[in-house]
């Protein structure tokens, strides 16, 4: 049976995706209010301190842009080892890695505290600084991005007055292999230097370790294709239409199951000789407190290992369960839920534990808690906001699935 995919006549607008803008127009209005207190007032008004520095808007940063991974691993499938099979998910992958991508920056630019200082490190170069890499690294790969998926931008229906447009795109298509290339290169770059910014801190026992960029990185190739897959599998659903041929997506879980448990066997390495083949005084004493003043025992037995790799990993591997679509996307949610309390943990509970040392300080501070407060999750969820509204624009508006698939 053919169902055709995602049509490419003018869209009607209903009255329930006019409710669902109207959801997502509610987010963005948090967003806004949450923004605009903390740009009037500064970080001040945050719960964040001196000694936690970063919070929730960090997580979130480090989460999207791992989830975004999707986009740089199917491109190099599709454009480097030539697997044309998966072309259909393609544009809808790097969609969700602009998204990701830019509501990284749109954290960030909250983040920073002087968002008008957010072009410094292109002019004041400081080459021994590891986030000075990952902010070179990460907007020279959005510009790929953006160049990547000006041409699906351009096939757009408000585009038919202006043929010189699908002209100058069909030529930008041309460079799609080298791009693809070129931006493979990049994300790995800043995938694991955004473990090394954590994994150089020696003063922190529970970050100083060198497994810190693999498992960044693997953990983003692993969760960032299965949420396409997800989000392809909703959409689905919303339209009824198929929009990417099952066996497609199927194939692209197994690789995402597969490169849970090689992130998993990674984890448990990394856990064995963190806590018992090179335990140290200083790592036991910094485990100890964090199990004090966080469940960080418990969400990382259960979110991380369990939820986040394990459950998926099943469900992605066997047959039985990868031909449901409902367990698919379940576990993709689970394996994104993972991701997120990893990046949580090693961001925030890092932090928990007091310095060692601290140049001029002849004391360390005492532990202190952290929770974010109603601001930032207000920016959170308009951050949230953004990222549903880019979606459902795109699906909506743009030819992501052009072809037609039939059910396999």
């Amino acid at each position: 049976m053919t169902t055709s995919t995602v049509a490419e006549k003018k869209p009607s607008i209903s009255p329930g995706f006019i409710a669902w803008l109207g959801f997502v127009g509610i987010l963005l209005l948090i967003g806004l209010v949450s923004a605009v207190m903390v740009f009037w007032k500064g970080l001040v008004i945050t719960n964040m301190s001196d000694t936690i520095p970063w919070g929730l808007w960090i997580t979130i940063d480090l989460s999207a842009i791992a989830l975004g991974a999707g986009a740089f691993t199917l491109s190099a499938i599709v454009y480097i080892f030539k697997i044309e099979r998966f072309r259909p998910i393609l544009r809808l992958a790097v969609l969700v890695g602009f998204i990701g991508y830019t509501s990284a920056l749109l954290t960030l630019v909250m983040d920073i505290g002087r968002p008008d200082r957010f072009y410094h490190p292109w002019i004041y170069w400081n080459v021994h600084s590891v986030l000075w890499e990952i902010t070179w690294c990460i907007t020279i790969y959005l510009s790929i991005l953006i160049l990547e998926f000006l041409p699906v931008i351009a096939e757009a229906s408000f585009f038919d007055r202006w043929p010189w447009v699908r002209k100058a795109a069909a030529i930008l298509h041309k460079t799609a292999a080298p791009l693809a290339i070129i931006g493979l290169g990049i994300s790995l770059l800043h995938q694991s230097s955004l473990g090394a910014a954590y994994g150089i801190v020696r003063s922190r026992a529970v970050w100083f370790k060198p497994s810190m960029p693999i498992m960044f990185i693997v953990s983003a190739i692993a969760v960032g294709p299965a949420l396409t897959v997800a989000i392809a599998y909703v959409l689905e659903w919303v339209t009824g239409k198929m929009t990417v041929p099952h066996n497609v997506l199927r194939t692209i879980v197994r690789f995402s199951g597969v490169a849970l448990l090689v992130y998993g066997y990674i984890k448990m390495w990394d856990f064995l000789a963190s806590t018992y083949y090179g335990n140290t005084e200083a790592v036991t004493d910094s485990l100890a407190l964090l199990n004090q003043l966080t469940p960080y025992n418990f969400t990382f037995w259960v979110f991380e290992v369990l939820l986040g790799i394990l459950v998926p990993a099943v469900l992605f591997l066997t047959p039985r369960f990868n031909r449901n679509p409902a367990n698919v996307v379940l576990g993709s949610f689970l394996a994104v839920l993972g991701i997120i309390v990893n990046r949580w943990n090693v961001t925030v509970s890092g932090l928990f534990v007091p310095l060692e040392y601290s140049p001029g300080i002849l004391y360390n501070p005492a532990p202190v808690n952290y929770f974010p407060n109603l601001v930032e999750w207000g920016v959170a969820i308009g951050i949230l906001g953004y990222m549903l509204l880019l979606l459902t624009l795109g699906v909506k508006y743009l030819p992501l699935f052009k072809e037609e698939h039939g059910h396999t």
